[in-house]
């Protein structure tokens, strides 16, 4: 039966207004915390610095070609590589937090702030789960592009998989997602299609509040649905 695109956007209309504390706030930590680690990376790598540079050669009208900014980047040191790529695996892991939460929020579980960093309690399959899906989306990448894309939605349950299964494999949440994505990856590609207006909207400053926390919790029903796990009618639990 074909999922109802309608019901899963009012189901997280409803928590978005229903939910305590607001799945607003707790969206907008979650994108401050990722700006404060990309903000990171880019002093640790030298862009930031590179990227200052710049923008006071162009205010003193003085044009750099792309050689001279390229020069600014500092060579990475061993240090600053591995620094890098710790704060990459946190952001994937708080990545799986926001699922977390999104998950309790459209179940009318007890949810808050602390769901951001579950994801640590099983990082390591976290991780391993974005490195396979990677690998078999880039390998059918390499055919063409369309059979890449399509790799991308058949494993895109994968990590809500592992978030209920945390017993599993990353190889066997990967062969379920398969499985429930059987038959369904045109409906979420049409339910991607559907938020590309308000996507275009987050250019006004502010409206992404709104729209990363609709989105989100849509696709976390998205998943409900495909699991046989219609969304509770009852009002959300506080914490």
């Amino acid at each position: 039966m074909k999922i109802s695109r309608s019901a899963l956007k009012h189901n997280s209309k409803f928590r978005i207004s229903g939910t305590k504390p607001s799945p607003i706030l707790i969206f907008f930590a979650y994108a401050v915390i990722i700006y404060v680690l990309s903000l990171l990376i880019s002093v640790i790598d030298g862009s930031w610095r590179a990227a200052q540079e710049t923008i006071d050669a162009l205010l003193n009208g003085v044009y750099m070609s792309s050689a001279e900014i390229a020069a600014l980047v500092p060579e990475p040191s061993i240090g600053s590589l591995i620094f890098q790529l710790l704060i990459a695996v946190m952001m994937l892991i708080l990545f799986a937090g926001q699922a977390i939460y999104a998950l309790k929020v459209c179940r009318g579980e007890k949810s808050g702030f602390k769901d951001l960093f579950e994801g640590f309690g099983f990082f390591l399959k976290i991780i391993w789960l974005h490195i396979l899906t990677y690998i078999f989306t880039f390998l059918w990448t390499l055919l063409l592009v369309i059979p890449g894309i399509i790799a991308r939605y058949r494993y895109s349950q994968a990590l809500y998989i592992l978030i209920d299964n945390p017993e599993l494999s990353a190889l066997e949440c990967i062969r379920r997602s398969k499985a429930l994505m059987n038959g369904r990856k045109g409906e979420l590609f049409v339910l991607h299609l559907s938020f590309l207006g308000w996507i275009l909207l987050t250019i006004i400053p502010f409206v992404s509040l709104w729209v990363t926390p609709y989105t989100q919790l849509t696709y976390a029903n998205f998943y409900l649905a495909l699991a046989d796990e219609p969304a509770h009618s009852a009002e959300p639990t506080e914490e």
